[in-house]
């Protein structure tokens, strides 16, 4: 009967059908219709009187006509008849049977589960994932219809895996939806993944509960990139986040070139050892920094002070014994054989001699001075900064050595000048290259390019061994291979569900060193999914305290909800539901206490009651309109009353019309009457005998006048012994009065009750 209801057929006596909306055959029909009430378009959902509890409707209708959001079909109220229930929702801006394209795209898909997450932090889940609940709108966005509505309130086919969380739910959802198959298990998505790479990582860690609730994998999403979010629409995987964990290597290639620069021919270098277990890209360039070292090693120390010994071995030992080994040649090396011959000079002349030990001496000199200058260069990390201007030297120190040991002074002094001059352009290139090398380092630290930064820092460490800042920066980039180590462990923590321990390790890791960019943006997104899950398990906590009716509970924890996210405007909402389930609980209290207040005709206390609900709740109108009834009830009340205390009054003509009036308007009354139509019987019997006359018997002692009140001159009796009085019924005053005595009053009423009433009246207490 449901299903073939006609255009032009009035629901709820609200609602007017204007055409049946196409569903499928196990949803509950829906109609497009006008609201009389406000002239405008709805969407009705037909449910079945018998399809579950319209109460929890009724509650969730409530709860949802306050969720608002532009991707979320908005919820308008909720009706029931004779025949049904009636969701009514806004109208969809367009009707589809295929309501989105398939596949979604990467921003659908994000805004999708973005808008997923908005409605979860609220408390409303949406477990029954179908296609016929998403409606495409304009600019590829799109509607989610029906959400936070059970199952059985939308559709009667049974749901796969009704009692997981929604977001299981989605994962399966997402499954079928890409590959038109029922959901398999998370063993069949493993072993042949029938999705685009980049969702299957998504659903996987779902699945295994690394990503429990919308907001995780939303974070999930934005955590893949570009990259990932392209896999998600089937052009690409995603790539996974690699940790590169270098470890200093030491080997030390020292060789001595010269006896001149022997000092400073040592040479090291470093290579980057990865951890087992470490991802490595296999094209990545092996490193090429020296490792940081702490200081002197006693191994440098040695070789250093080998290579001084040798240098002045070399400088001023060896020069000698050459020179004498040369003059001994010269004396022995004669021709025993030779013929007689004229007289051969073997030695040089004394100027040339001279010149030569001249020439040496400068040449000495001149090593010297290169070879301190050489020394200060290394000191400033000459092998870090220019290795093949110090091969150069080195290989060219030899050259000059061997000259100078072959007695060629002459080119020695030469080469050894070229030599100083290479090191004296070295030095002058110092305040150029220490400015650049600082650029360098800097840039490095900028781009977050650890290798790099490890290379121009310790360079620029040795170029300014003075420069506290430097030497500060320079250990703090010395802590890089320990800050890639923790952001590591933090990832196998947040991977395995523990952000709060994820939170601790890269708090660590920025401490140690602030200014290096990855861990730094690291701890500020595991801090941001840290307090969002405070934020949701907050937000929870408030709803489930205010469904329990809880209020002290749910304030303290939407109260905490906005501490730890002031600009969420989900907790304030959460703080205005408690204030108006208060309010409402107030109110309600306030009319049963006027309401009982009715039933005992305790009228004043009703309207009190009235009164004080209308403060709480200035905007309910039909408090005023029961505040008027209240008011009229106490008025008929009090005339009631007044007659009813004095009957003698219905002896006017006036009062007895105004009191027949008066018992017809009390039989008439509609709810609330309280006590006044129990009390109608004694008004309209006091009406049957206002005007039926009673005999009052009088008697006195002769001595006594006596009077009676309201005849005037007819109720001067004077002195009497007996009388008789024809009355009406009412209230009557008799009063005795006698010289020397007290004065005596009686009152009395005369009903048809008592039709024959006596009294005697005595003045006979002397004053």
């Amino acid at each position: 009967m449901l299903t073939s209801i006609q255009p032009g057929t009035l629901l709820a006596e609200t609602f007017t059908v204007i055409e049946t909306v196409p569903t499928p055959a196990t949803q509950h029909p829906r109609f497009r219709a006008t609201d009389l009430s406000a002239d405008s378009e709805v969407l009705i959902t037909v449910v079945p009187r018998l399809a579950g509890d319209l109460t929890t409707l009724l509650a969730i209708s409530d709860r949802l006509k306050k969720l608002r959001h532009p991707d979320i079909q908005a919820h308008l109220g909720f009706w029931k008849d004779a025949h049904a229930a009636y969701l009514v929702d806004a109208p969809l801006i367009k009707m589809a049977s295929d309501p989105i394209a398939k596949p979604p795209t990467a921003a659908q898909l994000r805004r999708l589960v973005a808008a997923l997450d908005y409605a979860e932090a609220l408390g409303f889940h949406q477990t029954g994932f179908d296609l016929a609940w998403l409606t495409q709108t304009d600019h590829q966005g799109f509607l989610v219809q029906h959400l936070g509505w059970p199952r059985w309130a939308l559709t009667s086919a049974p749901h796969q895996n009704p009692d997981a969380p929604g977001v299981i739910n989605f994962s399966e959802w997402a499954y079928q939806l890409y590959t038109d198959a029922p959901w398999q298990g998370l063993d069949a998505l493993q072993a042949q993944p029938p999705l685009p790479a980049g969702l299957t990582p998504l659903i996987s860690a779902v699945q295994q509960g690394t990503t429990r609730t919308f907001g995780d994998l939303l974070v999930l999403i934005e955590e893949s990139g570009a990259d990932a979010v392209s896999g998600v629409v089937g052009t690409g995987p995603l790539k996974a986040t690699t940790f590169e964990i270098a470890t200093p290597a030491t080997s030390a290639a020292s060789a001595s070139a010269s006896a001149s620069a022997s000092a400073s021919a040592s040479a090291s270098a470093s290579a980057s050892v990865i951890l087992p277990g470490s991802p490595v890209a296999p094209d990545d360039p092996a490193p090429s920094t020296r490792p940081p070292t702490a200081g002197w090693e006693p191994k440098t120390l040695l070789i250093a002070f080998a290579l001084i010994i040798l240098a002045g071995f070399v400088f001023w030992v060896l020069p000698d014994l050459v020179s004498s080994q040369n003059t001994r040649q010269t004396q022995i090396d004669t021709n025993p054989t030779a013929a007689p011959a004229p007289t051969v000079v073997t030695k040089q002349a004394p100027i040339a001699n001279a010149k030569a030990k001249i020439i040496a001496e400068q040449a000495e000199a001149l090593a010297e001075t290169f070879l301190r200058k050489l020394i200060s260069l290394e000191d400033l990390g000459l092998a870090l900064w220019d290795p093949t201007a110090l091969a150069q030297i080195n290989q060219e120190a030899m050259a000059a050595d061997d000259a100078y040991r072959a007695g060629e002074a002459q080119i020695a002094l030469a080469l050894y000048a070229q030599l100083m001059a290479r090191v004296t352009a070295l030095e002058a290139a110092l305040p150029d290259l220490r400015a650049e090398n600082l650029t360098q380092a800097q840039q490095a630290l900028s781009e977050a390019d650890k290798l790099n930064a490890l290379k121009f820092w310790e360079i620029a460490a040795q170029l300014n061994p003075e420069m506290t800042e430097v030497q500060a920066t320079w250990q703090a980039v010395q802590q890089l291979p320990t800050i890639a180590a923790l952001m590591s462990e933090a990832g196998i923590a947040e991977g395995s569900g523990q952000i709060e321990e994820a939170e601790r390790i890269l708090r660590e890791a920025t401490a140690l060193f602030p200014a290096w960019a990855p861990s730094q943006t690291a701890y500020a997104r595991i801090q941001k999914s840290v307090i969002q899950r405070q934020f949701q398990s907050s937000m929870s906590l408030g709803f489930t305290a205010l469904s329990e009716g809880s209020y002290t509970g749910a304030v303290r924890a939407f109260e905490r909800a906005t501490r730890i996210n002031p600009k969420a405007r989900a907790a304030q909402d959460g703080l205005e539901q408690v204030r108006q389930a208060q309010l409402k609980e107030q109110i309600q209290a306030l009319f049963i206490e006027a309401e009982q207040a009715e039933t005992a005709g305790n009228w004043i206390e009703a309207k009190d009651a009235y009164e004080a609900a209308r403060s709480l709740a200035p905007n309910l109108t039909d408090l005023t309109a029961r505040i008027e009834t209240i008011e009229a009830r106490i008025e008929l009340a009090s005339t009631l009353t007044q007659i009813l205390a004095d009957p003698a009054r219905l002896q006017s003509d006036t009062e007895l019309n105004q009191a027949r009036d008066l018992a017809i308007t009390i039989s008439q009354l509609p709810p609330p009457v309280g006590n006044l139509q129990a009390r109608l019987p004694i008004l309209t019997r006091m009406l049957s005998h206002a005007r039926r006359e009673l005999t009052l018997t009088l008697t006195s002692d002769a001595k006594t006048i006596v009077t009676v009140l309201r005849l005037g001159r007819d109720g001067r009796l004077g002195q009497i012994t007996e009388t008789r009085l024809t009355l009406f019924p009412g209230r009557y005053v008799v009063v005795g009065s006698r010289a020397g005595y007290k004065d005596v009053r009686h009152e009395l009423t005369l009903s048809s009750d008592a039709p024959n009433p006596a009294l005697t009246v005595v003045c006979d207490e002397p004053i």
